[in-house]
């Protein structure tokens, strides 16, 4: 897979930081929804940002998300949408810590890729990084069954 851009919009990240925050220095996360260009899937634009769920688990170093309250969500913005936005991956945070990819964040990368019910071979998984007023981004895509840093762009919208 050659190099991906993940343009990925302003409201999208205000909402992962405002998670991240609220939970610090727990992990949290959710989901991302948003669609691969037409006339270049590497261009991925990131609209949505769904986070953990009421039910969620929220621990030190990983947390675990309310899945049925997600795939609720997920559905509705897709309706929404219609059908423009789905599931493109996952997002967490790594507070105090790095934007690199753990051995969990690998293999939850390609158990999504494997689940056909994710419709997603490639998935993003976006870290944050950092912590409250400093958070960095770190994007990555799932290619070939290794999970590869790509860049991303905050954009308007």
């Amino acid at each position: 897979m050659r190099t991906t851009q993940i343009l990925l919009a302003e409201a999208v990240l205000a909402g992962m930081e405002e998670e991240a925050g609220r939970h610090a220095p727990d992990e949290s996360g959710g989901v991302l929804l948003g669609y691969a260009g037409r006339d270049d899937p590497r261009v991925v634009t990131v609209l949505f940002q769904v986070g953990p769920g009421p039910d969620a688990v929220h621990l030190p170093h990983r947390f675990e998300p309310d899945g049925p309250w997600q795939e609720r969500e997920i559905a509705a913005i897709s309706e929404r949408s219609g059908g423009v936005a789905t599931y493109l991956g996952d997002w967490h945070s790594h507070p105090g810590g790095s934007g690199r990819p753990s051995g969990l964040d690998r293999s939850t990368a390609r158990q999504i890729a494997r689940t056909s019910e994710a419709r997603c071979p490639h998935p993003l998984m976006v870290i944050l990084a950092g912590g409250q007023d400093n958070w960095e981004i770190a994007a990555h895509r799932l290619g070939r069954w290794r999970l590869r840093s790509v860049g991303a762009e905050v954009v308007q919208g």
